[in-house]
């Protein structure tokens, strides 16, 4: 007698992800370290862990756990731009642009978003 191959995947699936994320998906690896390695990359490219930015997805605001924390002038999920995230550890991408105040536009003389003046 032939035995499907899906339950018997599902049954494995679902005991990995019930046991701890202790079942190795690839390579070895688990998928908490799977978790924890995309985590810490993000966070060293753009200053924010993988959590955070399902915030900022789910909210639609600036969400650092740490920052909003640490500072008391900064909450956890700010308004996007608002004074208070500036700031803010942009991670390495934020080491690559220049945030001198010579160069930075205050926000009230920027063009507005649709190309037309005034």
């Amino acid at each position: 007698m032939h035995r499907p191959k899906l339950p018997v995947a599902l049954i494995f699936l679902l005991a990995g992800a019930l046991g701890g994320c202790s079942t190795p998906l690839f390579a070895g690896l688990t998928l908490g370290e799977v978790g924890l390695v995309s985590s810490l990359f993000t966070t060293a490219a753009t200053g924010k862990g993988l959590g955070e930015h399902a915030m900022d997805a789910a909210t639609g605001r600036d969400c650092r756990i740490l920052e909003g924390l640490a500072r008391e002038d900064r909450r956890i999920c700010e308004r996007e731009n608002s004074p208070a995230a500036e700031d803010d550890w942009q991670g390495l991408a934020g080491l690559a642009g220049d945030s001198s105040d010579a160069t930075r536009i205050p926000r009230s003389d920027m063009p507005p978003r649709d190309g037309r003046g005034g």
